[in-house]
């Protein structure tokens, strides 16, 4: 694909002159499919019409998700034990305007919700749930996940 790209300065003339610049770019970086491999548990494509759904799938159960960005497909890799209670916090308004910090809060108040596909990559036990979210992070090296240590943002 080739991206046409306009620059513009100020020429001897104090005259502000357009400069076309032609780029070839790859497309491999407009496919936004997120790198979620088919061994999956569950995906949620409508997370906020789905919370019910989702509390009621997941109440109860550890495990490792992943918020995926429709829009640029870039993903954050996340565990709860329990894994609801964490995964609500992403619906309560004072956790996404105190939690700023963390980037994938940012990016979930820039984006909506709406833009995002919640997917349960993996249930676990709670003793394993470190070294599990490792894993995914390690796998798919996800660009919201700024500290790729598995359990860094928890505090």
């Amino acid at each position: 694909m080739v991206l046409l790209m306009i620059y513009y300065f100020y020429n001897a003339s104090n005259k502000l002159m357009p400069m076309l610049s032609l780029r070839n770019i790859s497309t491999d970086s407009l496919n936004n499919k997120p790198p979620i491999p088919n061994n999956h548990e569950i995906i949620y494509e409508d997370p906020i019409n789905q919370r019910e759904t989702i509390r009621l799938d997941n109440n109860g159960k550890v495990g490792v998700y992943a918020w995926v960005n429709k829009i640029n497909g870039k993903v954050y890799i996340g565990s709860g034990d329990p894994l609801y209670l964490r995964i609500s916090d992403y619906y309560q308004k004072w956790y996404l305007q105190s939690r700023t910090n963390l980037y994938i809060v940012r990016a979930l108040n820039k984006y909506g919700m709406d833009n995002f596909t919640l997917i349960i990559l993996e249930y676990t036990q709670s003793e394993n749930l470190i070294s599990c979210e490792q894993k995914w992070i390690d796998r798919l090296k996800p660009e919201y996940n700024l500290n790729p240590v598995a359990g860094s943002s928890k505090f």
